[in-house]
């Protein structure tokens, strides 16, 4: 049990405290689909504990001992709005370049204020000249989240202070969006989310595998790719889909970034004494954002989490953020407040009616800058437990901005973390927008958006709109035989599908240019074979030589979650960085599918290719190595009976003749041969011709 001290701010502005000190302790019930922490208020105030349900944003009270559910008493109501930095080579009205830009390399490493415009810092004198790849950039991610897209749309000022906003306003559109009316279908987070970011790469592998067929048809390692998982299994794993509505999405300036640093005095007669200053570093100062504003639909932290990380997924996919919440490059505010329940059926009326606040909703509190899925989930809890605890005793919370302070998770800290008031509703700042008068009106034509004469603005986002995750996935499980397992791996990586798509076509130039030579060698491939080895060895193989390459070097401890951890990295997780390309793994593919190398063959030369030799072929590899399976049944017959024949071998000759241990002198004989080959020889035809040789003597 520790003490927390609440700052209050009431109706009249008036800042108070409670008398009595509220007490928050960590519990965990038996369901593993719920956390619960424990606000306690002496007993004169508060009867009993609270808990929150993070699946359902429930806030109950529970019964002091045990710790058993009484009644609910609360529901979490949840708006979000998101920041994100769009991916363009230059900011959005100068032309400084920014970290995306394609002369830097990955995960370049920048000097303070080193990459400023004059206009970027104010300079008297200076106008702001639109991006069109953070338009082009922006009206992509406004056709993915399914806004409509206004064809005109205007800037405006919004004015604060702020050392890291040299203009003194931030340019945006507050009352004349680019796009709204949006809508976004997903999953809620799961705690089974949380366990699998946390697995060992070999527990992944083991699951992208579940699914995959053979890969190595000489061998016969791996599965169907075909085999679907246990009907049981895959209806534990559906989750209720929750949908948002966008209200809008603008674009706007990003500010600079203010870095503290204590710096010690030198004082001789206190050595310990510091002082603190703070640099302003204004590289980030003007880049481009989207900003993402949600009605109030979401009921719960694992629905706020979830539906941050489909649209990170989403922007990622289209390629227009990075969505390294880390980094900043994506980041979330949280709308929260709490709505009483009167019965037990408002709680289902306040799930279905999503587009209707609850009546009697409490004030909204904003909690800023959140930059992982761990720190919405503990704001989130934090933030509903927190108002729960104040409106129980009638002092409920005011219009508030507040900010969470991250903080290792300890007995005083169980959710990493709290929430800090930074402003009450009487501190409200007065932001004096008006029309941005360097900059017209933003009208999507032609000239805009730098497209075809006489393209709609519809077959514009119809043109640049790639393939969904969805839909690749569907394609690939249809078009391809591929399990949907494997499928979804693959999609998560949009630079993975068309290297998939660039493997199987080499593969199929090769075993073509192998056919001429022997016309049997197509005869025994299917339709799905090509497919279905070149997703598993890209699935499996190839991302892990490009996780492996991003880890390297780091504390791969650390990072559970390499999404959210992905600023830590040498580069991302993602095959777009992959040494090796699609046409030189789709020709090892095709010489495994020729039985020209065996699986252990090609996993050595897909190692070589990736980390040593970036140019050679896979046979020049091979060839170099002497790597390569003999199967000429003449090469075999010699090879065994020379090593049958060899004296050193004798004593095991005599004793297969006289009928003693034949499997065990048998498998003496192989592992001979296999060591006299290299590992070359084709396992099934030299046991063959092991037979016919052992029959001859």
């Amino acid at each position: 049990m520790i003490s927390l001290r609440l700052c209050l701010f009431r109706r009249n502005g008036q800042r108070s405290k409670l008398k009595t000190p509220l007490h928050l302790s960590l519990s965990r019930p038996n369901t593993t689909s719920s956390a619960a922490i424990n606000i306690n208020h002496p007993a004169s105030v508060i009867n009993h504990p609270l808990s929150y349900d993070r699946d359902t944003g429930i806030i109950w009270e529970m019964s002091s001992s045990p710790h058993n559910r009484i009644r609910p008493v609360y529901q979490t109501i949840i708006g979000i709005e998101i920041h994100a930095q769009l991916s363009i080579p230059t900011k959005l009205f100068s032309s400084a370049p920014t970290r995306h830009n394609p002369s830097f390399g990955v995960n370049a490493t920048h000097p303070a204020n080193t990459l400023v415009h004059a206009y970027d810092i104010a300079y008297p004198g200076t106008l702001p000249s639109l991006s069109q790849s953070a338009v082009k950039a922006s009206v992509l991610s406004a056709a993915a989240l399914g806004c409509t897209v206004h064809r005109e749309s205007r800037f405006e000022r919004k004015h604060y202070f702020y050392p890291d906003l040299p203009l003194g306003y931030q340019i945006t559109q507050q009352q004349w969006p680019l796009a709204s009316d949006g809508l976004v279908t997903f999953e809620p987070y799961s705690n089974s989310q949380s366990q699998h970011q946390q697995t060992s790469e070999q527990g992944n592998e083991k699951k992208r595998r579940r699914g995959g067929r053979s890969r190595d048809i000489n061998n016969d390692e791996g599965v169907d790719a075909k085999s679907k998982q246990n009907p049981s299994e895959e209806q534990d794993t559906i989750q209720q889909l929750v949908q948002l509505r966008i209200e809008r999405i603008q674009i706007e300036q990003d500010t600079g970034k203010t870095r503290t640093h204590v710096i010690p005095t030198n004082n001789p007669s206190n050595p310990d004494e510091t002082i603190t200053k703070s640099y302003i570093d204004y590289n980030r100062a003007g880049c481009a954002l989207i900003e993402i504003v949600s009605h109030p639909d979401l009921r719960s932290a694992h629905e706020a989490a979830g539906v941050v990380e489909k649209i990170r997924k989403l922007l990622k996919h289209v390629g227009s953020c990075d969505g390294r919440m880390e980094e900043g490059s994506l980041r979330c505010d949280l709308n929260v407040s709490i709505a009483p329940i009167l019965d037990a059926n408002d709680t289902n009326q306040m799930l279905l009616k999503r587009e209707e606040l609850p009546p009697d909703t409490g004030h909204r509190v904003e909690v800023k800058n959140l930059n992982s899925l761990r720190q919405i989930i503990a704001a989130t809890e934090y933030e509903a437990l927190r108002q729960s605890s104040l409106a129980m005793v009638d002092d409920p919370t005011g219009r508030e901005t507040r900010t969470f302070h991250v903080k290792p998770i300890s007995d005083r800290y169980p959710l990493g973390g709290e929430t800090i008031c930074i402003r009450s509703k009487g501190d409200a700042i007065d932001y004096r927008f008006m029309p941005e008068p360097d900059l017209p009106p933003l009208i999507l034509d032609e000239e805009t958006l730098g497209c075809e004469r006489g393209l709609s603005l519809l077959n514009y986002i119809e043109y640049i709109m790639p393939e969904s995750q969805e839909e690749a996935a569907a394609r690939l499980v249809k078009d391809y035989g591929l399990s949907e397992d494997v499928a979804n791996v693959i999609t998560g990586d949009p630079a993975a599908i068309a290297m998939l798509e660039e493997t199987m076509d080499a593969a199929r130039r090769e075993l073509r240019k192998l056919a001429d030579q022997n016309d049997d060698t197509a005869t025994h491939i299917d339709d799905w074979t090509i497919p279905t080895m070149a997703a598993n060895w890209l699935s499996n193989d190839v991302f892990a030589l490009v996780k492996k390459s991003a880890l390297e070097g780091k504390d791969a401890s650390s990072l559970q979650d390499v999404d959210e951890a992905s600023n830590a990295l040498n580069h991302p997780i993602s095959v777009e960085y992959s040494t090796v390309d699609g046409s030189r793994l789709g020709c090892l593919i095709a010489m495994i599918i020729n039985g020209t190398l065996t699986s252990s063959m090609a996993k050595k030369i897909l190692t070589i290719m990736y980390k040593e030799d970036l140019d050679s072929s896979p046979l020049d590899i091979a060839n170099a190595n002497g790597w390569r399976v003999i199967s000429d049944m003449t090469t075999l017959l010699e090879l065994c009976e020379r090593v049958v024949l060899d004296p050193k071998n004798s004593k095991q000759l005599e004793q297969y003749k006289q009928g003693g241990k034949i499997w065990k002198i048998e498998k003496f004989f192989v592992g001979k041969i296999m060591g006299a080959s290299q590992g070359n020889a084709h396992p099934e035809r030299m046991k063959e011709a092991l037979g016919i040789v052992l029959s001859r003597v």
